[in-house]
């Protein structure tokens, strides 16, 4: 937060205040991260370019896409070659045998390196090397329809566009109506087993299918399994679904927003989001009615039993496990 309030004032005053003691040293990810985003706006200053490229080789996940989405501010054809280097880096443990916490870091960086590009194609495309563009050309598409929008611009990416039209997409989103739209019936639920207590959660799938769905798919997965509720702010909401505690982390892959006519009353389940269908496998429920969220995030369960256990929480507060029957 002092990161963060600290930039806010100008990039002059955040430059000899971030740069050191909590970009490189402090040994908290989370305030790493934080130093490094307060400097996407002074990214032009040398101290600083050194400061992101010190980030970029930095252990965690989370600095390194903080320091690819500092550098997507005012990226030029000059950093390219390090967001495809990081970006092959990231592909390859996205689609290994590691754990499942670290490849959704992988393809978080993945998405930041994408970013990097297409404001470096967006600012300096005349000035990229002839080589880059060959490779470019025969880059793998990215397997996520958002991750392919997010460089629709990119010329040499022509090929990714492509696939938006295929079948795939559409197997894709068949299969979600038909699952949790065409069956009617009662309501789907879901128990969060915390350290306070079972809350009972009944899942809005006619109205927000594909959030539900990513929710039980990650639920199946074990993602939420012994995870920490890292926001929990009295008479507002109470926020899990990242492993890694700080409330930086999430899967690498985004669904759409599900804008329904449900409103935030006490207990409703809504997804969390960096900006238009960033939705990943972050979630809050509500403690209090909260309208001015009406309209903005997707509502996609509700609390039906459990209130207690609800109100109970603390932050830092286990999550057992997510149980689908």
């Amino acid at each position: 937060s002092a990161a963060l309030a600290v930039s806010a004032s100008g990039p002059d005053s955040a430059v000899p205040l971030v740069r050191t003691a909590w970009a490189r040293r402090d040994p908290d990810a989370g305030v790493r991260a934080a130093a490094i985003s307060a400097l996407a706006s002074s990214a032009s200053d040398p101290a600083v370019t050194e400061a992101l490229r010190y980030a970029l080789q930095d252990p965690a996940a989370r600095v390194r896409a903080a320091a690819l989405g500092a550098l997507a501010r005012g990226a030029r054809a000059g950093n390219v070659g390090e967001a495809l280097r990081m970006l092959a880096d990231s592909r390859a443990v996205a689609t290994s045998v590691a754990p499942l916490e670290v490849r959704a870091d992988a393809r978080a960086i993945e998405a930041a390196a994408l970013r990097v590009l297409a404001a470096a194609w967006r600012r300096d495309s005349l000035a990229f090397d002839p080589r880059v563009l060959a490779e470019l050309t025969q880059l793998e598409p990215a397997q996520d329809p958002l991750r392919r929008g997010s460089v629709s611009t990119v010329t040499p990416l022509a090929h990714w566009k492509a696939l938006d039209v295929g079948n795939g997409d559409a197997a894709h989103y068949a299969r979600v109506v038909q699952q949790w739209q065409a069956g009617g019936g009662p309501l789907p639920r879901a128990v969060l087993r915390t350290a306070q207590g079972d809350i009972t959660l009944e899942l809005l799938a006619p109205d927000a299918p594909l959030t539900v769905d990513n929710f039980v798919e990650l639920a199946r997965q074990g993602w939420f399994r012994d995870t920490r509720f890292h926001r929990v702010i009295p008479n507002f909401v109470a926020q899990d679904g990242d492993p890694t505690g700080t409330g930086g982390g999430g899967p690498g892959t985004s669904i759409r927003d599900e804008l329904n006519r449900h409103r935030y009353a006490r207990g409703a389940v809504g997804m969390a989001l960096s900006g238009p269908d960033t939705g990943g496998s972050q979630y809050y429920l509500t403690l209090y009615p909260q309208p001015h969220l009406d309209g903005g995030y997707t509502v996609f369960a509700r609390v039906v039993a459990g209130f207690a256990a609800m109100d109970a929480l603390l932050l830092g507060d286990r999550l057992l496990d997510v149980v689908v029957p």
